[in-house]
């Protein structure tokens, strides 16, 4: 394996753990709340505490399709006169006597009088209106479900905070629950800066390229609750660039933009950070991803990411991801890794954690995992090809086939794959 080189050893670089946690620590999560409907609410955070307006079920209901009857009634052998039929939405007006049962649905409300449900696979017809039981013994209650036993009218239903998921929508409509109070979505203003930059559709002259990173930034936000702010392309003045970091100062919860923050004569942004903005230069030892800005331009935070794809895509998930949840309100656990045998030799120099872009698979020995094509920062399409990032720790120098590695699944840190 290769010595360390002086491009991939910085003692002053922070750790990924560093720069999380400052980042974490700085954005606090928002507080102005809104309402919407439910229909809207998925994904969305909890303003205001919600109890329950009533009781789920509002009566007692059978659990299945069968026949109610009186407890007593429920012995081996009995013949009972059918009475009537209850459905979901049609009750039967009366009150099951000695004797009697009524044929009932999954979900009717158990008539008056009767005691236990029992299954129809358990009894069988006797004659042209009545049944012969096949079970007995049963308790009062049997196949019954009471009234608020899924939730009782009063009791806490969701505290602030509580993401709004599939269930909770559910648990809300059954209460008859139309709007709620949630927190307001995090605006995210971006843009791209540059010359070269061209538009989809339009075929780039000599030097010039297609506004990639602006897309997939878009893409990467489209998982999350925030309100996409989408400036487009900002030429190279700086002017066009302070114009800009301006509005989205007064506009936006948090701007983030995509190279450009260095210092080369037409890196505008540094300037104007440099000169208008609360922001800090960092170095990280993560690869792809060292340079990050992070700080405040007007009433926003600020995120500056490097400029090349993999780079872009790699931070997102790491630094801002965090950094999007807790603005909304909502928790920002560390991404779950798990353990998987490496199918081939892995170079790597130490000095920087390395997220090398792989596949994760399986074979008959469990999780098994190889790499994804080029490992450069500018290789975007290997992101394509990879389900997942191998993870080699700092000081690591490479691994070997067979060797168990470290795995970061993209499900953790990209919501929609």
């Amino acid at each position: 394996m290769s010595a360390p080189s002086c491009d991939e050893f910085d003692p002053n670089a922070l750790t990924l753990e560093q720069a999380r946690a400052a980042i974490l620590q700085a954005c606090e999560a928002l507080t102005e709340a809104e309402t919407v409907t439910l229909e809207s609410a998925l994904g969305r955070t909890l303003a205001e505490p919600i109890a329950a307006r009533m009781d789920v079920p509002p009566a007692a209901v059978s659990a299945m399709d069968g026949y109610a009857l009186r407890a007593d009634d429920a012995v081996i052998g009995r013949e009972l006169k059918l009475a009537g039929t209850a459905a979901a939405g049609h009750l039967w007006d009366g009150t099951v006597e000695p004797g009697q049962c009524v044929r009932i649905l999954t979900g009717a409300v158990v008539p008056d009088g009767a005691e236990v449900v029992i299954m129809q696979e358990q009894t069988e017809r006797s004659g042209e209106s009545g049944i012969r039981l096949n079970n007995g013994g049963l308790a009062p209650g049997h196949n019954i479900r009471g009234p608020g036993t899924d939730t009782a009218s009063g009791t806490a239903l969701f505290a602030p905070g509580q993401l709004i998921g599939a269930a909770e929508i559910g648990v809300l409509a059954s209460q008859g629950i139309a709007e709620l109070r949630v927190l307001r979505k995090p605006r995210v203003a971006f843009f791209s800066t540059g010359d070269e930059l061209v538009p989809l559709g339009q075929t780039p002259g000599p030097g010039q390229i297609h506004d990639s990173n602006r897309h997939t930034l878009r893409a990467l936000l489209a998982a999350y609750p925030v309100e996409v702010l989408d400036y487009g392309v900002i030429r190279d003045s700086e002017d066009a660039v302070r114009a800009a970091l301006e509005r989205a100062g007064q506009e936006a919860d948090l701007i983030i933009t995509t190279g450009g923050v260095s210092v080369g004569d037409a890196d505008h942004v540094t300037r104007v950070l440099q000169a208008s903005g609360q922001v800090g230069f960092w170095k990280i030892a993560i690869k792809p991803g060292r340079p990050l800005a992070f700080g405040r331009f007007g009433n926003a935070h600020f995120l500056g990411l490097p400029g090349n794809p993999v780079a872009v895509m790699t931070t997102f998930a790491l630094l801002v991801r965090p950094a999007l949840l807790q603005l909304a309100g909502r928790a920002a656990p560390e991404p779950q890794t798990l353990n998987a045998r490496l199918l081939e030799d892995l170079k790597k120099t130490p000095g920087r954690k390395d997220f090398q872009r792989a596949c994760l698979e399986t074979d008959e020995r469990g999780w098994v995992v190889r790499t994804a094509g080029g490992q450069s920062s500018h290789q975007l399409r290997a992101m394509a090809d990879a389900n997942a990032y191998m993870v080699l720790p700092r000081e690591s120098s490479g691994a070997r086939a067979g060797d168990w590695v470290e795995v970061l699944p993209f499900r953790e840190i990209f919501p929609a794959c």
